[in-house]
């Protein structure tokens, strides 16, 4: 990833950006943004879903628009245009005159004039790095896949020439193969580069820097994400730590009091009030004891230290009744074309009960094609798709388009049939949504908050199978490990559709790959090459068999 590749001279940008307080739509997201960026700092942006992390991306865009890039999420505003008139949008007259160029041959030298060819072949050259073609560059954004869709929004954020490039969730969707190209760019790069991500190994590959958002502040920490993670988590022993031993000494000063009251209460008793110089000594311990009573409440309200915020919040799933037939689903010899271009010729695929599958493939193989086939949302050309009777399928989209966005998370709840009011609010509330937050069109809910929203609905579909495609993609990184709690607690089938290899490492299951129109279980591959390998030791371990019918080995 290069600053400039179009010829212009290479300026690198630090700046300061302070903001007291931080706001969106009249309410208060931090409290004070204090954020200072040097040159060629390349800089992740961490913390909850909701915190404003992507508003502040947009605000650093707006104050340095002259010499900044910003990488959006959403990309359906851009559906309807080509790969190649949204990387060109960054040039207006080029795109206005490559669009009349269709119907006014007579614009091609005003075109040539702009260079229009040299910028649109510059374009191409740039898209190979990311594994792009020209074909690809020609299809509307919206037939293309999230992967390809992030790749050419990466694109396009090199074709820019900025000098700062702001960028959120550049990892969405992108297979592994691009993953490493993107950190190997990255890691090229001269820029000054600000993004939000909630992929750790990606941080942890590309990052200098770190800020921290939370409701109150910004911090800066040197190094990648695992060095935060250490900083932060001796952080929080230390707050435990002297909150205990806070305790220890506020039990102790309270145990002191107790005694200090109980020998005043008792030199009272065993007093006789008729003898005055008792009375007058009495008087004197009261006093000091009260004198004595007061130092020590002093020093417990100087034990200020408050406790550590734990989050122990848990999310499972309702019971569930379990399908007993063998198979759940079998897709047999099917082939299915889009467009004249053919995903699948003749590949098969199944789940069986109590078996879940996690499925990988490259950018636009055709895993969520798959995945509509599964749901019968189309039909394949040939071919056969057996699902169980009375099978209900929890799906989450990637996209979050199953979610009406002019409704409210609460009003999306209510919709639920027996939903009270109270319970909605203790629901979403679970979730990480306050007040404000539940009564907010979607629309307006950050996409982490947005997927937040679709796993609460699933949590009320008591579905059989669950089919998640990329779930970890917007979540921030603590409500990741949350969602995969709430997965494992999941006692029927679970389908995930994913590129990232913390979420593969932390789930057991069958592993199917989609690769040259076929699907393969690599599971079963691998189990039979094992077995293959462990066959032919023990052929070379036993040489020959006896009269008796038994193996002789050399030894």
């Amino acid at each position: 990833m290069a600053c400039h590749i179009l010829g212009s001279e290479e300026i690198d940008m630090s700046f300061y950006y302070v903001q007291k307080p931080f706001e969106k739509y009249g309410k208060t997201l931090i409290n004070h943004v204090n954020i200072s960026v040097e040159i060629g700092e390349h800089i992740a942006l961490v913390g909850d879903n909701g915190v404003g992390k992507t508003t502040l991306l947009s605000e650093l865009y707006l104050k340095y628009r002259d010499n900044a890039y910003l990488m959006t999420q959403d990309m359906t505003d851009y559906y309807n245009e080509t790969g190649m008139e949204f990387v060109l949008s960054l040039f207006p007259e080029i795109l206005k005159l490559k669009k009349e160029i269709t119907y006014n041959y007579e614009k091609i030298a005003d075109y040539i004039a702009y260079n229009g060819y040299e910028v649109e072949q510059k374009i191409i050259t740039q898209a190979n790095l990311f594994n792009l073609t020209e074909t690809d560059l020609d299809k509307q954004m919206g037939l293309l896949s999230g992967g390809q869709q992030t790749r050419v929004a990466l694109l396009r954020s090199i074709i820019s020439e900025k000098d700062l490039i702001l960028l959120d969730e550049p990892t969405n969707h992108l297979d592994q193969t691009m993953l490493n190209d993107l950190i190997t760019h990255m890691n090229k790069s001269k820029c000054t580069i600000i993004y939000v991500s909630h992929h750790r190994g990606f941080i942890n590959a590309t990052a200098s820097h770190i800020i921290e958002i939370n409701r109150t502040q910004t911090r800066k920490f040197t190094g990648n994400y695992n060095q935060y993670k250490e900083i932060i988590d001796l952080e929080f022993q230390t707050q435990v730590n002297a909150y205990e031993k806070q305790q220890k000494e506020v039990k102790k000063l309270e145990d002191t009091i107790k005694r200090v009251k109980e020998w005043h209460a008792a030199s009272k008793q065993t007093t006789s009030v008729r003898d005055p110089s008792m009375q007058k000594r009495l008087s004197k311990l009261a006093q000091k004891s009260k004198v004595k009573e007061s130092q020590l409440n002093q020093k417990l309200n100087e034990k200020n230290i408050e406790e550590p915020e734990k989050d122990n919040r848990k999310f499972r799933f309702e019971h569930h009744e379990k399908k007993r037939k063998r198979y759940l689903l079998r897709l047999e010899d099917f082939s299915i074309s889009i467009n004249d271009l053919c995903i699948y010729n003749q590949a098969n695929f199944e789940i069986k009960n109590n078996e879940n599958i996690l499925l990988t493939g490259p950018n636009g193989s055709g895993k969520s094609l798959l995945i509509n086939l599964i749901r019968q949302k189309i039909k394949p050309d040939q071919g056969f798709i057996h699902i169980t009777p009375s099978l209900k399928i929890g799906y989450f989209d990637q996209q979050n388009n199953n979610l009406t966005y002019r409704e409210t998370p609460l009003n999306t709840l209510l919709a639920l049939e027996g939903m009270t009011r109270s319970q909605a609010q203790t629901i979403l509330a679970a979730f990480g949504f306050d007040q404000d937050k539940i009564i907010e069109p979607v629309a307006y809910l950050s996409m982490g908050e947005k997927s937040k929203l679709q796993f609460v609905l699933l949590f009320f579909s008591n579905p059989n199978l669950l089919i998640l495609d990329e779930p970890t993609n917007y979540f921030d990184i603590t409500t990741q490990d949350l969602i995969m709690d709430m997965i494992h607690s999941f006692s029927g089938q679970v389908l995930i559709v994913t590129h990232d290899q913390y979420l593969q490492s932390r789930f057991t299951a069958t592993h199917w790959e989609v690769s040259n129109k076929q699907l393969h279980n690599l599971t079963l591959n691998q189990y039979r090459k094992t077995n293959t390998v462990d066959t032919l030791k023990l052929l070379d371990d036993y040489k020959t068999i006896d009269e008796s019918g038994h193996f002789e080995t050399e030894n």
